[in-house]
């Protein structure tokens, strides 16, 4: 996901962690407590989608699941930015509280009609 709500959020007091290249992120069973945020570099998920600077990892994973289900591997020397999920949600219910129910919604459709095909 690419997105300028991002942009729009707080990031300077999060955490940030720097990440080799070919360096593999196992976030397989971690909470999804926190939104990992692609800032600079390149990663492609054990799922096969690629990455870029400015992307979220496992979106669809973070917003419909408990835990993360898939590995990330770096391509290229990574900065990463965790940001909680108590801070994305309430940005993106600013406007509209329904907006954090649709985004997960959204997003269980997406990964069961993966797992389908």
């Amino acid at each position: 996901m690419r997105s300028e709500f991002i942009d729009e959020l707080s990031l300077a007091e999060l955490p940030r962690q720097k990440v080799s290249a070919r360096t593999t992120l196992n976030l397989t069973g971690l909470p999804t407590d926190r939104m990992v945020w692609l800032q600079q570099g390149l990663a492609r998920g054990s799922d096969g989608v690629a990455y870029e600077g400015g992307q979220v990892l496992n979106l669809r994973e973070f917003l419909a699941l408990s835990h993360y289900q898939s590995e990330v591997r770096t391509q290229a020397p990574c900065i990463l930015i965790h940001i909680p999920r108590g801070l994305f949600r309430d940005s993106l219910c600013e406007e509209n509280p329904l907006t954090w129910t649709l985004a997960r919604s959204i997003a269980v459709e997406c990964l069961s009609q993966n797992r389908v095909a």
